[in-house]
């Protein structure tokens, strides 16, 4: 028998995945005993499910931007801090207009400037209703979440708290991998849970602000260093740590709403700051994962039941334009509505659906009864590139 793909495997009445192939077995006979033969013991009463390829699974897209704890030179003027400022209300007004809600992440420099400047009486708080910006972008259905790299992810989220925002338990910033040799040969694995500053409670503690407790929930956009090597997963579960990032790990309490590949260069430009090539323009990721879910190469649930959540995110910079060298990439707002006018139709014809990261783990608990999933990029269309290009850099 040859390829035997073995979807859901229920023993005892424990579930468990196996996404592999079973190539060239030179095993007779029915799939009882096929499956006798690789677990390497006899199975008793089993019932074994089949995958389920109907096509009829959406895709969930979350839109993000982040700001850095770099931004400080950009934002210590009144001059710079308005300029930010108004773009930073373009961005939530557009996408407002397209009714679309998403997360706003920040680092402690862009926090500490509002509440420098948008105080009582300044003359531009007239645009915002009279509300600081960030309690005006959160009533577009905005989610504030924290961003950090050096910075605490408590003190962020208690600054946020007090400028009289609801933060989010949404980690922004954190790190998962590095050049290294252990995964792929030439990457290691490191702990995002000791990047986070995760306490034995759960909870991260504040380091500027002693009274500051916040309690993480979700992981989001788990990178790599000038995001040469992010995970670039579509799919729910609960990340173990370092090596055990890709197991599902219910004892972690921490749910990872997979990002599918963010990048694109329509809207952020390409390359990176860091030099990493950016090989997703016009929303082709998420038009390339619906059309293998609607052509039937993507597993959609099993004929146990049990169905899977498909994800996706587009990342948008936290800035009106994008330049390199003085030169400009990319228009935020226009790319980001060329990307949003091109996925219209997918969203129309109900094949994708835009939320948070909080309102994903929401539907992940409710809808898909936390059944973990992961598509990884191997199988579409420019992963040679972008696994080569960070392989030569590791290399160097």
């Amino acid at each position: 028998m040859s390829a035997l793909f073995i979807g859901l495997l229920i023993v005892g009445g424990f579930g468990f995945y196996l996404y592999s192939f079973l190539d060239d077995l030179d095993i007779e006979g029915d799939v009882e005993e096929v499956l006798d033969e690789v677990m390497g013991e006899e199975l008793v009463g089993e019932e074994v499910e089949t995958l389920v390829y109907d096509g009829s699974e959406p895709v969930f897209v979350t839109i993000y931007a982040h700001n850095e704890d770099s931004w400080a030179s950009l934002i210590d003027t009144e001059q710079g801090y308005l300029f930010y400022r108004a773009g930073l209300i373009e961005r939530a007004e557009l996408l407002k207009g397209y009714d679309i809600e998403w997360d706003w992440q920040s680092d402690l420099p862009v926090i500490e400037a509002i509440e420098e400047n948008d105080v009582f009486g300044a003359p531009f708080m007239d645009e915002t209703n009279g509300e600081n910006v960030l309690v005006y972008i959160e009533s577009l259905g905005v989610d504030i979440d924290p961003h950090v790299h050096t910075n605490n992810l408590a003190d962020v989220a208690y600054l946020m708290e007090q400028l009289g925002a609801s933060p989010s338990g949404v980690i922004g910033g954190s790190r998962y991998i590095e050049c290294g040799r252990d995964h792929l040969d030439f990457l290691d694995f490191v702990s995002w849970r000791k990047m986070v500053g995760i306490e034995s409670d759960g909870y991260v503690y504040g380091n500027v602000y002693p009274d500051a407790k916040w309690k993480p929930t979700i992981l989001s956009g788990p990178a790599m260093g000038g995001h040469w090597f992010d995970d670039w997963t579509s799919g729910v579960w609960m990340p173990g740590d370092e090596d055990a990032f890709y197991d599902h790990d219910e004892s972690n309490e921490i749910i990872y709403i997979g990002e599918g590949y963010p990048h694109d260069s329509t809207i952020i430009g390409s390359p990176q700051a860091s030099g990493a090539e950016v090989y997703a323009s016009d929303g082709s990721y998420i038009q390339e994962l619906v059309e293998k879910i609607t052509n039937g190469e993507l597993a959609t649930g099993t004929t146990g039941g049990d169905r899977f959540m498909y994800t996706a995110s587009i990342h948008i910079r936290d800035i009106d334009v994008v330049r390199e060298r003085g030169e400009e990439k990319a228009n935020t707002v226009e790319g980001l509505s060329i990307v949003l006018d091109e996925l219209e139709p997918l969203r129309e014809a109900g094949l994708i659906e835009y939320v948070t990261f909080e309102q994903a783990a929401s539907i992940w608990n409710n809808k898909y009864g936390a059944v973990p999933h992961q598509v990884n990029l191997e199988d579409f269309s420019f992963y040679e590139e972008v696994e080569g290009q960070a392989r030569q850099y590791c290399k160097k």
